[in-house]
């Protein structure tokens, strides 16, 4: 995610996370289509920030992915699977997200995100 306020001039990417409850879906309970799911992965691997992801789980207290993505793994439908869980099942349920170049914060409740602006914020936007 990306803080996209005038403050943060186009950078302010990624957001760090300080999670204070994250919650791990049992893949058993949320139903799995180890099909659908791997031809998902497969489609969006080419898509990920791989550093960004785990910069992103190691913040939410996952440090089960590798920090170079390789051919084999992309491969690997083992592997494939746990990226499936880490993305889909993986939920910061209360926490904040601050932006690394102005230091703003923005609050998780109930896996919610506030991207609320201020009202001089607002101003701001108004005014261009």
């Amino acid at each position: 995610m990306r803080n996209n306020t005038e403050e943060a001039k186009g950078g302010g990417w990624p957001l760090k996370i300080t999670a204070i409850e994250v919650r791990v879906d049992d893949a058993n309970d949320v139903g799995s289509d180890p099909k659908n799911e791997l031809s998902f992965i497969k489609g969006i691997l080419g898509m990920l920030e791989w550093s960004t992801l785990v910069q992103g789980a190691s913040q939410m207290g996952l440090n089960t992915l590798p920090k170079v993505l390789t051919e084999e793994m992309a491969a690997d439908e083992d592997f494939l699977r746990a990226l499936y869980h880490v993305l889909m099942n993986v939920h910061l349920v209360r926490g904040m997200l601050t932006c690394p170049d102005t230091g703003r914060e923005f609050p998780v409740t109930n896996s919610i995100i506030d991207f609320s602006m201020e009202e001089q914020e607002c101003e701001k936007v108004r005014l261009k």
